[in-house]
């Protein structure tokens, strides 16, 4: 990060540059074991720092749009939601049914069909910039 950091205004005008002309490939990952309570292990994706930023503008570039979209009762990986504002909710609507429903999304991430989520992104986001690097 020092290294990225002490020419930062060359990295990133090199990485706006290429995203924007649509020559931006993300660099592969880094890929790390972390070792989990029952003794398997999970495999996480390390990002270099041109691709963790790429990701952050496209995340915060398209978020607000999403928002407006999204289910008030959706928590998980949400700005200003946690899982507390989650708890008071199951609280406050458990009074007003008798019935409730409990989603895991366990390995979700690793198993959704990567064509379908790019159709739906069509259908909400035009920018081909940010239709691209998603793709890739």
């Amino acid at each position: 990060m020092e290294v990225y950091d002490a020419e930062r205004s060359k990295h990133l005008y090199k990485l706006w540059n290429r995203i924007a002309s649509g020559s931006y490939y993300p660099s592969a990952v880094k890929e790390v074991e972390i070792p989990k309570k029952d003794g398997r292990v999970r495999k996480l994706g390390i990002p270099t720092i041109s691709n963790r930023v790429a990701q952050m503008v496209v995340k915060d570039y398209l978020e607000a749009r999403f928002e407006k979209i999204f289910s008030p009762y959706s928590y998980g990986y949400r700005p200003d939601k946690n899982a507390h504002q989650a708890l008071e909710s199951v609280r406050t609507n458990c009074r007003k049914a008798d019935w409730g429903i409990d989603l895991d999304i366990k390995g979700y991430f690793d198993t959704i069909s990567h064509n379908k989520l790019m159709l739906a992104l069509k259908k909400h986001v035009r920018e081909k910039w940010c239709l691209m690097y998603i793709d890739r």
